[in-house]
């Protein structure tokens, strides 16, 4: 900017190399007249202009506040307006019922454009409630598994066959998760009314279509609330005593649920440090309640089956609690609408900066890469649930043999062994508390190792069952290994979130729990086989095997966030 140089007196502006010539250039003779009416000593200074520091901006504003010279108030320029790049009118129309481009920011203006987590405590607190009651309904099956068996003669096959019926649900909710975010999270952009999700599922959007655009805030908002009503129908099916095929269903409809709040997980990791750890803490927590509630429910004469019954208590608040947190604000609705305004004008202008032609010859459709697609090509994705699918088998196999394991071969007390089960998740409910307390404090490095160290751990408490001939030495290990078990999973998830790129982290905290379920279903067959051929001593075997194959593959994780692959965002 060139400064204005203040005038003084009219020599000064008749000075100069031509100041001599009698004959004056009319622009000059103009200005000598005008001049020749003020006083002599007249001094004219230049108008104040605030400097471009004193701009308040931020990465997610959609006005830009300039201090006016002369005035406390600001001005805003609007960086969206109704004029389009392939409009045949000129850049300079005006449109009547467009609003004025500048207006004063006022406090309210300031509320909606300050970037924070709407309701995030409530929202933590109804996601933690959400993964409690999860953990709740998951660790209540060994308890009634029993009752189930000798009600409706169950024999071991059909038994497990519950579990495969979990893995299917998990599947399925991991394949279609990211169809529903879509369609649920579609809105209308120019609607004056309540945003609700388009009528019209699986629609290609064209490149001049900006009357569609999708909200994540709104996605999650249904999908949470969908997937909590789904997973009440799990307590309505099993507390109904239909048969075998009901409750083959009825744990269907469960891991799908479940599926689809693990989506809170990317939301968790995305938070707060600390908030993946407690969350997944409170589900052991609801693991290790569940099954002494409906134990003592049993002593008492009640039948098995009221205990669904009453867990739809809880299942209950968990919708009510998920539909007032995560409810969409009025500020994430506006910058939802003014961020897909932005995207649609960028869109539109690389579309014809590109040569593509007017609306006129017709729309031309955009091609989206799929979130599960990019998730699937990323070596890190399958490095990561290949490790949850190992975890999850040695866990599921530890907790699920470890009682018949001691009473076979370390002559356990039949009336005191079943709360090595208890120890075992209660292990694991505070390692997990205690690592979301220490996660903000510990670097992607540290992370790495202190799981690495707690694999470590796991592998000298397996070989302490295989090698120590005691039932309390070997209970005692075996809730320590609860207790090295237990930060491992949200540790895992918290590096992939650091690790994968932000775009597929929905689909792949899916995908991760996906193969930890099919781990979870998968090695307690192997384990059953191997048993049932081997006898009961060579279930430690298998789960040295398993714990050493989890610290070698471990060892080749990256011990710093490696870069992020170009092309995916």
């Amino acid at each position: 900017m060139v400064p204005l140089t203040p005038v003084t007196s009219r020599e000064d502006i008749l000075s100069g190399p031509d100041s001599d010539s009698r004959t004056l250039h009319p622009d000059v003779e103009a200005l000598e007249c005008i001049m020749s009416s003020i006083p002599k000593h007249t001094r004219f200074d230049a108008p104040t202009i605030s400097p471009l520091s004193h701009v308040r901006t931020s990465e997610y504003d959609t006005t830009v506040a300039v201090p006016r010279h002369g005035s406390r108030r600001n001005s805003v320029i609007q960086p969206y307006s109704d004029y389009s790049p392939y409009s045949s009118s000129p850049s300079t129309a005006v449109n009547s019922r467009a609003p004025s481009p500048t207006k004063d920011l006022d406090e309210k203006d300031e509320e909606l454009l300050v970037p924070v987590h709407d309701r995030l405590k409530w929202r933590l607190a109804s996601g933690f409630f959400a993964l409690f009651v999860g953990g709740w309904a998951d660790g209540v099956t060994g308890t009634v598994m029993p009752y189930l068996s000798a009600q409706f003669h169950m024999n071991s096959t059909m038994s497990s066959s519950l579990f495969a019926g979990t893995t299917c649900g998990v599947f399925v909710g991991t394949f279609l998760v990211e169809s529903i975010m879509k369609y649920l999270g579609a809105f209308g952009v120019h609607r004056n009314a309540g945003s609700f999700f388009s009528l019209v599922p699986f629609r290609k959007r064209a490149v001049f279509d900006d009357n569609v655009s999708y909200s994540v805030v709104q996605a999650r908002f249904y999908i949470l609330v969908m997937a909590s009503i789904l997973h009440s129908t799990y307590f309505i099916m099993m507390g109904s005593q239909s048969g075998f095929p009901v409750m083959f269903l009825a744990y269907v409809m469960s891991a799908f649920s479940r599926t689809l709040l693990s989506g809170s997980n990317a939301y968790f990791a995305e938070g707060p440090k600390e908030a993946l750890g407690y969350g997944l803490g409170l589900a052991s927590l609801g693991s290790v309640i569940s099954p002494l509630v409906c134990q003592s429910i049993i002593a008492t004469g009640v039948p098995w089956f009221h205990f669904y019954y009453g867990s739809l208590v809880l299942s209950g608040l968990n919708v009510l609690f998920l539909f007032a947190t995560f409810r969409p604000t009025a500020r994430e609705t506006f910058r939802d609408r003014q961020t897909a305004l932005h995207d649609d004008r960028q869109r539109k202008s690389a579309f014809l900066q590109a040569g593509g032609a007017a609306p006129a010859d017709g729309p031309v459709e955009s091609v989206a890469q799929s979130a599960l697609r990019l998730a699937l090509a990323l070596p890190y994705q399958w490095a990561f649930s290949c490790f949850v699918f190992l975890y999850c088998g040695s866990e599921t196999t530890t907790q699920g043999f470890m009682v018949s394991y001691l009473l076979s071969t370390r002559d356990a007390n039949p009336k005191t062994i079943g709360y090595v089960t208890s120890g075992f998740w209660g292990g694991a409910s505070i390692g997990r508390i205690i690592w979301g307390y220490c996660t903000p404090r510990l670097s992607f490095t540290q992370r790495k190792y202190v799981i690495h160290a707690c694999i470590c751990g796991g592998v000298a408490m397996h070989l302490t069952i295989l090698l120590v001939r005691s039932a309390p030495a070997d209970a005692g290990a075996a809730s320590l290994i609860g207790l090295l078990y237990g930060p491992i999973f949200p540790g895992c998830l918290g590096l992939a979130i650091d690790v994968l790129p932000a775009a597929v982290h929905m689909v792949a905290m899916a995908l991760i729990s996906s193969f930890g379920s099919l781990g979870g279903a998968v090695f307690p067959l192997i384990a059953g086989a191997v048993i049932g051929a081997r006898g009961e001593p060579s279930l430690a075997y298998l789960n040295v095997a398993l714990i050493g194959t989890m610290a070698v593959l471990w060892a080749f994780f990256p011990a710093r966030v490696p870069a992020r692959l170009t092309g995916v965002s």
